[in-house]
C-alpha cells in the first residue's frame, strides 16, 4: 500500500488501479495453475501486492470527489465493504470447495478481477486531474514526504485510532471460532450463523453512519464509537473473567462492540484524508498499513495470551483504551479547527 500512494498522488488514480486489478489477475491465474506449495505462497504475494490498490486507491478517490461530513458518509459504505469482505472471504471459500477442488477458488477470483476491470472502464472517471498532481517534487521526496505527515500530529493520531480500532476487529476475527466452537461448544454447523449475526452488526452501524454523521459530524460519531467500543470490551472482560452469562454473557456484548467498529473507521479515514488533503493517496496508503499493521499485532497478542474468550477480551481492552485515549487527545489537538463542509 506504501507503495501506490505517492504514485496515485504524481499519476492519477486510474492508472493504479489498472496496474492493480492486471497484477491481481495474473496472480491469480498463477495461483489456480500452481503445482507447488511454493509457487502458490509466492503467486499470492504477487496477487496481494496488486489487491492492495484496491483499499488505497478507493479512499483517495472519495476524498477528491467528497470533503468533511459527506466524505465521512461515502466512506462509510466504503469501509463497511472492506471491513465485511475479509470477514465473508472464508465463508464464501468453504462454500466453493464443498463443490469443487481448490483451484476454483482462483478460477472465482479471476472472473472477480475481470468484473472489476469492465466496471473501472465503464463507470468510474479519473478524480484526480493533472492540474491536482504532484508535480513540484521527485518521486523520491514524495515517498519521504510520508514522515512529514506523520509529523503533523492530528494525523498520527488520526492513524493511531482508527488503527487500534481495526486491531479490536481482527482480535475478534482470530479468536471467533476457538471461543465459539471450542471454548463454547458450538456446533460447527452454527458457527456461521453467530460470525455473521457480528457481521451484521456492522453492516447496521456503518450503514447508520452513513446517515448520522451529516448531522452530527465525524469527530463527534467516532466519539461515540471508541467509548461504546471500550465499554463493551470491559462488560466483555468482566464477563469472561467471571464467567457470567455463560456463552451469552461473551456473545451479546461482542454484538454491540463491533457495530461501532465500521463507525470507527469511516469516521478516521474521513478526519485523516481532511487533514491531507495535498496527499490523499499517500495518507490513505499510510492509514492502510497502519490499521493492517495494528490487525496483526492484534492478531498475534491473542495467540500468545492463549487464544480464548479472555485472551480476546483483554487484548480488545488494550486496543479500545489506546483508541480512546488517542481521541481524547486528537480533540485537543483539533479544538479550534472546524469539520470541512
Amino acid at each position: 500500500q506504501l507503495t501506490y500512494g505517492p504514485l496515485a498522488d504524481r499519476y492519477g488514480r486510474l492508472p493504479i488501479l489498472y496496474f492493480g486489478l492486471g497484477l491481481y489477475l495474473l496472480a491469480s491465474v498463477a495461483c489456480a495453475l500452481s503445482d507447488s506449495v511454493g509457487m502458490l505462497i509466492a503467486a499470492r504475494a504477487v496477487q496481494g501486492f496488486g489487491a492492495a490498490a484496491g483499499p488505497v486507491m478507493s479512499r483517495a478517490i472519495v476524498r477528491d470527489r467528497f470533503h468533511g461530513s459527506k466524505a465521512a458518509s461515502v466512506m462509510s459504505f466504503v469501509v463497511m465493504v472492506m471491513a465485511t469482505a475479509p470477514l465473508l472471504a472464508p465463508i464464501v471459500g468453504g462454500l466453493v470447495l464443498k463443490f469443487a477442488a481448490w483451484p476454483s477458488i482462483f478460477w472465482l477470483l479471476c472472473v472477480y478481477a475481470l468484473l472489476c476491470l469492465v466496471a473501472l472502464t465503464v463507470l468510474l472517471h479519473e478524480s484526480h486531474p493533472p492540474q491536482r498532481r504532484i508535480r513540484d517534487r521527485s518521486l523520491l521526496a514524495q515517498y519521504v514526504g510520508y514522515l512529514a505527515l506523520l509529523k503533523r500530529g492530528p494525523i498520527a493520531l488520526f492513524l493511531f485510532c482508527g488503527g487500534l480500532m481495526f486491531g479490536a476487529l481482527f482480535s475478534y476475527v482470530a479468536a471467533s471460532s476457538f471461543v465459539y466452537i471450542d471454548q463454547f461448544g458450538v456446533d460447527e454447523s452454527l458457527f456461521g450463523f453467530y460470525f455473521g449475526a457480528n457481521v451484521f452488526a456492522m453492516l447496521i452501524g456503518t450503514a447508520t453512519n452513513g446517515r448520522l454523521v451529516m448531522y452530527f459530524g465525524y469527530r463527534t460519531l467516532l466519539g461515540v464509537a471508541v467509548v461504546n467500543t471500550l465499554a463493551c470490551s470491559l462488560v466483555l472482560l468482566a464477563t469472561t473473567l467471571s464467567g457470567v452469562g455463560g456463552f451469552w454473557g461473551v456473545a451479546v456484548p461482542l454484538f454491540f462492540l463491533l457495530s461501532t467498529v465500521g463507525v470507527a473507521g469511516a469516521n478516521t479515514v474521513a478526519g485523516l484524508l481532511d487533514m491531507a488533503p495535498d496527499a490523499a493517496g499517500a495518507a490513505s496508503a499510510l492509514f492502510g498499513v497502519v490499521q493492517f499493521s495494528c490487525g496483526a499485532v492484534a492478531t498475534w497478542l491473542v495467540g500468545l495470551l492463549g487464544g480464548d474468550a479472555a485472551a480476546m477480551a483483554i487484548v480488545m481492552c488494550l486496543a479500545s483504551a489506546g483508541s480512546t485515549l488517542a481521541y481524547i487527545l486528537l480533540r485537543r489537538a483539533t479544538k479550534a479547527t472546524p469539520e470541512a463542509a
